[in-house]
């Protein structure tokens, strides 16, 4: 995964206890990927189609990083 970006797709303010994130990176491949993850604050995690373990991860340290989450 290379030249990965992750935005707020809320505007910025949590509804019902969802943060909605767009994402967009480009593969080994130089394949574009994009789409969005949906977290659900009140359980914690990602919620929706599985997504690569190493998307999540540096989306919950963006998350994090962004005082959107507790670390």
């Amino acid at each position: 995964m290379r030249d990965l970006r992750l935005t707020f797709f809320d505007d910025s303010v949590p509804r019902e206890g969802r943060i909605l994130l767009f994402y967009c990176f480009e593969t080994e491949e130089r394949l574009s990927r994009s789409g969005i993850l949906h977290y659900h604050v009140g359980e914690k995690r990602f919620v929706g189609p599985r997504h690569d373990r190493e998307l999540t991860a540096a989306a919950l340290e963006f998350l994090e990083r962004e005082g959107r989450v507790a670390p």
